[in-house]
């Protein structure tokens, strides 16, 4: 029952660059039709089933929307066992394309079993929390802490070792101008390769805005109104009339080793994946705050705008992902999802704006910039990317 579907990337190229491109998306953007007409429990039972990627995200966005239209709020704990999900899934997500998709792209060799055996310690702490669908309008502690302790840490020695090959948090304070490049030309982790190959491709850089965690309020106004005046507006949403890009490097922006790499060098695909190593390397600590009780930044927001409606907001590896549901008499009488891959794979969008101008000698060329600027704004399905001579 899985959503499955995917993107055809048509590149225009003229013999010398790269002049344009056009998105036809296959996915099925009203699958989350079948969630209404029965009971919020079993829509928070059928999510799960729905999607093939980020399906936790998509179970913790659920529970919180359904909770809100049902006039509901989870405990504190669950609230917090949901954050750790998130972020668990987000090293998940990050992990597999910096060790699996991204050096087969460049053409190295994958990684693929120094990912298995992270990938089964973050399964195992995922297990010891439950399912999400049972913690729906739960209250109580936190599940399990204890294992999430002991993912951060191994976490973080896989970083330190098998990814930075630099500890995690001695990486985060690196200079753009300075640390970062000689760990860049020098190490040994798998990351720093990775950089060294893209840092100077030109694909990428746009001036398409960044969107983050919406507030309460633009989430129950803004956007709750947006997704209900218009069925269009999940294929193609925008902010302000405008299309934004969403996932790491907008979470990143902010900080300094990230701030800077995009001040000097705009939203290329290097610093696109080096605000996804950012990310990762800030959530062993994020974990542990988690399980300390210590306030970090949200990763989740849910609000009724009105009785009977619940809006739901989650950070996802890949960006902002809303869901939108409507009870009547306890029954789901709509409900909406917008993804980040429509936010980051708009038509006038982040992919679209940031590969005109690239340079392309030949079609491998154009169609390797593509690629690369698709992983990099990593949507959730898979691409079919075709080079079109202008």
């Amino acid at each position: 029952m899985l959503i499955g579907g995917g993107l055809n990337l048509e590149v225009d190229w003229d013999g010398k660059q790269l002049t344009g491109a056009a998105l036809r998306s296959g996915r099925p953007l009203h699958a989350s039709r079948v969630l209404e007409g029965g009971p919020a429990q079993r829509a928070i039972g059928l999510v799960p089933r729905l999607f093939a990627l980020c399906g936790r995200s998509q179970t913790v966005a659920a529970a919180a929307a359904l909770e809100a239209a049902a006039g509901e709020r989870a405990g504190e704990g669950i609230v917090r066992a949901r954050e750790a999900m998130l972020s668990a899934e987000c090293a998940h997500e990050h992990l597999w394309r910096l060790l699996l998709d991204l050096p087969l792209l460049l053409g190295w060799p994958a990684r693929p079993e120094g990912f298995a055996g992270m990938r089964q310690r973050i399964e195992s702490a995922q297990r010891s929390a439950g399912s999400e669908a049972a913690w729906w309008k739960a209250a109580g502690s936190f599940p399990e802490p204890q294992a999430w302790r002991r993912l951060a840490g191994e976490l973080a020695d896989f970083l330190g070792s098998e990814v930075l090959g630099v500890d995690a948090e001695r990486f985060l304070r690196f200079s753009a101008d300075g640390e970062l490049g000689r760990w860049r030309e020098a190490g040994n982790g798998v990351a720093a390769g990775l950089l060294r190959e893209l840092w100077d491709l030109p694909a990428g850089a746009c001036e398409v805005a960044l969107l983050r965690l919406p507030d309460e309020e633009a989430l129950a106004g803004e956007f709750a109104s947006a997704i209900a005046a218009s069925e269009g507006f999940a294929a193609a949403p925008v902010r302000e009339g405008a299309p934004a890009q969403t996932g790491a490097l907008a979470r990143e922006a902010s900080r300094p080793l990230v701030a800077d790499a995009l001040g000097a060098r705009g939203s290329t695909v290097a610093v696109r994946v080096l605000a996804r190593l950012a990310e990762l390397a800030g959530l062993p600590a994020r974990m542990r705050a988690l399980c300390a009780g210590e306030p970090v930044p949200p990763w989740m927001r849910c609000v009724a705008p009105h009785e009977g409606c619940g809006m739901a907001a989650v950070e996802t590896a890949r960006g902002v992902l809303m869901h939108r549901v409507d009870l009547e008499d306890g029954r789901v009488s709509r409900y909406r999802i917008v993804a980040p891959t429509e936010w980051n794979f708009h038509p006038q969008g982040a992919f679209v704006r940031g590969l005109a101008g690239t340079p392309a000698s030949d079609t491998g060329e154009a169609h390797r910039a593509a690629a690369l600027l698709a992983h990099a704004l990593d949507p959730c399905v898979a691409c079919e990317i075709r080079v079109r001579h202008a």
